[in-house]
């Protein structure tokens, strides 16, 4: 029996601090039965560590996001102890972002090669940021030669791009973007993922689909996408929901507990 699983919300952001518990009891009635909370540096991965060890339905991606990465580098022997707990099921989110910063590049490399070898050493997946840095973020995927599955999160490429992460037999991760007028181009490339790759995510609080636009994103919403993925593809909502759950257990195996 599947469920629909929200592959990436960062549920340690403090849009959710006044009314957390009530977010998660909402995603629990929509039918979001399981979420995967993803960290963005040291102090967020404490965070969501404690947050998936309090609540059942929480799962945790700990790594440290390349907007973080900054002159000094953060003490990765840490994240590295916190990935012992068995509420972790992924390292992320981690890659290259250039859009917003160009100062730390090198650093930026660094830290995401640390953590591909971290993800390798634990055997998790890593989930993978790239912004304005596709093509490097590919070349060190390759040149670390990863085995672990990766999960191309809030995939909004084009066709070649696609190509490209698809024969690598990565994963992809969509979410609201989707749903926005504008996407069109997107929206059509979405026929072209293999429903054993594809799986569906909120990024919440932020990305909020088209029918709560102007809105604080949560897990709840995750069924627009949903609708819209159904809808593109020509299929039942009921048949996404299976095939982005099988997806999601292949993804992220270490899940797999949590559901037996």
């Amino acid at each position: 029996m599947s469920v629909w699983v929200d592959a990436h919300a960062p549920l340690d952001e403090r849009k959710f601090d006044h009314d957390r518990e009530e977010v998660l009891e909402r995603a629990s009635v929509s039918g979001v039965q399981a979420i995967v909370s993803a960290a963005v540096s040291l102090e967020s991965c404490h965070a969501t560590l404690k947050l998936a060890e309090h609540f059942p339905s929480v799962l945790a991606a700990l790594g440290i996001h390349p907007q973080e990465v900054g002159d000094q580098l953060p003490n990765l022997d840490v994240l590295q102890a916190m990935l012992q707990s068995e509420k972790v099921v992924a390292v992320g989110e981690v890659g290259l972002d250039f859009y917003w910063d160009t100062t730390h590049k090198d650093n930026q490399r660094e830290i995401f090669r640390f953590q591909i070898r971290l993800a390798e050493k634990k055997n998790l997946p890593l989930v993978i940021h790239s912004r304005s840095a596709h093509q490097e973020v590919m070349e060190i995927l390759h040149t670390e030669r990863v085995h672990v599955p990766v999960v191309w999160h809030c995939f909004a490429g084009d066709a070649r791009e696609l190509k490209e992460i698809l024969k690598r037999g990565y994963f992809l991760s969509v979410g609201g973007i989707t749903t926005f007028p504008k996407a069109r181009r997107l929206r059509a490339l979405l026929r072209n993922i293999p429903p054993e790759r594809l799986l569906l995510e909120t990024d919440s609080p932020y990305l909020s689909p088209q029918p709560r636009r102007g809105k604080r994103n949560e897990p709840a919403y995750l069924l627009h996408t949903a609708q819209c993925v159904a809808e593109e593809r020509g299929t039942a909502v009921e048949e996404v929901r299976e095939c982005s759950f099988n997806a999601f257990m292949e993804a992220f195996p270490g899940s797999r507990r949590f559901f037996a």
